[in-house]
């Protein structure tokens, strides 16, 4: 993904949302992306999925995190590209990360490469 590439198919979500890392650190920012649920609909995945699946890449950066549909649907997710009107950072996840209100950064998928419906 190259940096404004994504932002030229879907529509940007831009949301002010705390990033809580229990013991570590918080930090609360703006962060712009695109809505989980507007790249499933155009990807025409199930309709009768119980849950969408993010996937960081094999390796030291793997993780694999479900969410339920309606989170998805209520737009609670989506993927980040920027924070706090800059390109999303390296060690933030670039070019794609999982920003999920009201879930902990434990939660927050990097480098998102792979989103499964299932």
């Amino acid at each position: 993904v190259r940096p404004g590439g994504i932002s030229r198919v879907f529509a940007a979500v831009e949301e002010n949302v705390l990033l809580i890392c229990p013991g570590v650190f918080t930090i609360h920012a703006r962060w712009k992306g695109v809505a989980v649920r507007e790249i499933l609909e155009i990807a025409r995945a199930r309709a009768d999925a119980a849950t969408i699946t993010l996937h960081g890449p094999p390796g030291a950066y793997e993780k694999v995190e479900g969410f339920q549909t309606d989170e998805v649907a209520a737009g609670r997710v989506f993927l980040a590209y920027a924070v706090n009107g800059r390109t999303l950072p390296g060690k933030h996840g670039f070019p794609l990360r999982a920003v999920a209100r009201d879930r902990f950064g434990s939660d927050w998928v990097k480098y998102v490469y792979k989103i499964e419906a299932r």
